[in-house]
C-alpha cells in the first residue's frame, strides 16, 4: 500500500494530528516554567511549536502556499519524534508527543509495505505501556496500587487475547466498546498512579487512541 495522498485521511495521520496537539501542549509546559527555571525554555517551546506547525502542514488539511509542498513522509515524522525525545530527556520528562509522532512514523512505514489493522498496532503499544505501568505499581508495595495493577493486568491480557484472536470469548470480541472500556479503566486507575515514573503514565491514552481509530474503521 502506497502513501496516502496529501490531504487524504489515514490512521498514521490521525495519530500524527493527535501527537501534534500534544506537542503544542509540550511547548506550553516550557513557556509556563520559564520563570521557574531558565529563559532557554522559551527556545525549546518555540522549537516544539515549529515542529507542531510543520506536522500540521504535512497533513495537507489547509493550503499554506509554497510550504504546502512539504509532503507527509514517515522519515520526517521520525526526525521530529527523535528531536522531541531528546528535548524530553534533557529538560522535561514528557514523552507522550514523541511516542505518538514516532508511532505515526512507524505505522506509516509499515502500511506502505503491507496493510495491517492500525488500531490493533496502537492497542498493542498501549497494552505494552500499560502492562509495564501495572508491574511498576505492583512493585510499589502500596496496597491500593497493587489491587489496581492486578485488575489492570487482567484487562490487558484480555485485550491482547482479543487482538491476536487467541481465545473466542463468545460474548464479546475486539470492538470499539471493549477497547474504550479497557482504555478508560487504564487511563483512570492505572496510568495516573504511574505517571510519576519515567516514561510511564501513557498506556491508557494510547489505548484510547486505538478506540478512536476503530471508530474511523482503521
Amino acid at each position: 500500500m502506497g502513501e496516502a495522498p496529501k490531504g487524504e485521511i489515514s490512521a498514521s495521520k490521525v495519530i500524527a494530528f493527535i501527537g501534534m496537539l500534544f506537542t503544542v501542549y509540550f511547548a506550553m509546559i516550557f513557556f509556563y516554567n520559564v520563570t521557574l527555571f531558565t529563559g532557554i525554555f522559551v527556545l525549546w517551546g518555540i522549537i516544539c511549536l515549529l515542529i507542531a506547525f510543520l506536522i500540521f502542514i504535512t497533513l495537507g488539511l489547509i493550503s499554506f502556499g509554497p510550504l504546502s509542498k512539504i509532503t507527509y513522509q514517515w522519515w520526517i515524522l521520525l526526525i521530529f519524534g527523535a528531536v522531541l525525545v531528546l528535548i524530553a530527556y534533557f529538560y522535561i520528562s514528557y514523552y507522550l508527543p514523541a511516542i505518538l509522532i514516532l508511532m505515526a512514523a512507524v505505522i506509516e512505514l509499515i502500511m506502505q509495505k503491507k496493510p495491517y489493522k492500525a488500531s490493533k498496532m496502537v492497542a498493542i503499544v498501549g497494552a505494552g505501556f500499560a502492562g509495564y505501568e501495572c508491574v511498576v505499581l505492583m512493585l510499589s508495595g502500596i496496597t491500593l496500587y497493587i489491587v489496581n495493577a492486578v485488575f489492570g493486568l487482567i484487562l490487558i491480557i484480555i485485550l491482547l487475547l482479543l487482538i491476536f484472536e487467541v481465545v473466542d470469548f463468545k460474548i464479546f470480541n475486539y470492538s470499539w466498546w471493549v477497547v474504550l472500556l479497557i482504555g478508560f479503566v487504564i487511563f483512570t486507575w492505572i496510568s495516573p498512579y504511574a505517571a510519576g515514573y519515567p516514561v510511564l503514565g501513557y498506556g491508557g491514552m494510547i489505548i484510547l487512541i486505538a478506540f478512536i481509530l476503530i471508530l474511523m474503521a482503521f
